[in-house]
């Protein structure tokens, strides 16, 4: 009989988390400790994530009241974070036989809470423009990072994935991008614009099993590309943002354009549709502004 830290403190051993991912870790672990992992059920689930709405969000940055509560709620696409945590710890229970395979997750019944889309973390499109601009002229060494934002932007593609993509798997010909393995497990595979196209042919272009967007130093490592986007950011007076705006900047556009919810899933590699309903309430904006200057 295997208890839940056991499973969790073997989970964090096993691969490398960033610490939000440690910190949604270590409240679980202080929901459940010792318990049973097997005998954890969801009204078990539901009542921690009682105590984390009571909880909320946690001050952070440095010094002696790191970790206090501030007294403001969690967003709702923070408390799916927490759950989809649990969800993988369930999942590597069941990998390492700590739980039957046929056991159920207790998270598999609860219901996602809405994330409304926010209108302050979407890249618009002249946003993205002036980050290339800046881009060309900072990033005077990779000389990548051009192509890294605009690929972001047109494809929807997470930096995981992005950073993943190698010459074999970008065609050229039919302009199409593949991503093998994304973050929900099945591939993607995704139409590149002719923006894309040129920014890539931009690039030297190495063998076929070479990373795309590698790093200068290690041949066969992904370019680390934090502090450069961040540099960029500030010079365009765009300080805050980080890579996966674009990605949301991309729903936001493809929604204002009238584009379905199946067919935003379907470019974004969404497996439910609450996923990409959070960009559809540009779509409705963009009709109500329609309607209005029709019939004033």
């Amino acid at each position: 009989m295997t208890s839940f830290r056991a499973v969790a403190e073997a989970w964090i051993a096993s691969r490398e988390h960033c610490s939000g991912s440690l910190g949604r870790i270590k409240f679980w672990i202080d929901q459940f400790g010792d318990t049973i992992i097997s005998e954890i059920s969801d009204d078990d689930v539901d009542q921690a994530l009682v105590n984390l709405e009571r909880r909320g969000k946690l001050r952070g940055g440095i010094g002696s009241r790191v970790g206090e509560p501030t007294g403001q709620p969690l967003s709702g696409a923070t408390v799916n974070r927490f759950v989809s945590t649990l969800g993988g710890i369930f999942k590597y229970a069941r990998s390492v036989r700590a739980v039957r395979r046929s056991v159920i997750p207790p998270t598999r019944g609860i219901e996602k809470y809405p994330e409304p889309a926010n209108p302050d973390k979407y890249l618009r499109a002249e946003e993205v423009d002036r980050l290339i601009t800046f881009a060309r002229v900072i990033d005077s060494s990779w000389r990548r990072l051009p192509a890294l934002i605009i690929m972001g932007y047109h494809t929807g593609y997470r930096i995981g994935a992005l950073k993943k993509l190698r010459w074999r798997d970008i065609d050229f010909e039919d302009r199409t991008a593949t991503v093998l393995t994304t973050k929900n497990g099945r591939p993607n595979i995704v139409p590149l614009t002719i923006r894309c196209i040129d920014e890539l042919n931009k690039i030297p272009k190495g063998p076929l099993d070479e990373l795309v967007f590698r790093s200068d130093r290690k041949r066969d490592k992904a370019f680390c590309h934090d502090s450069l986007f961040k540099k960029v950011c500030k010079e365009a007076r765009l300080d805050g943002r980080t890579f996966h705006w674009l990605r949301h900047g991309c729903g936001s556009a493809l929604a204002s354009a009238g584009t379905s919810q199946a067919q935003i899933m379907a470019v974004m590699g969404h497996q439910t549709l609450l996923a990409s309903a959070r960009y559809m309430h540009n779509n409705v904006d963009d009709k109500r502004a329609v309607i209005s200057r029709v019939f004033q």
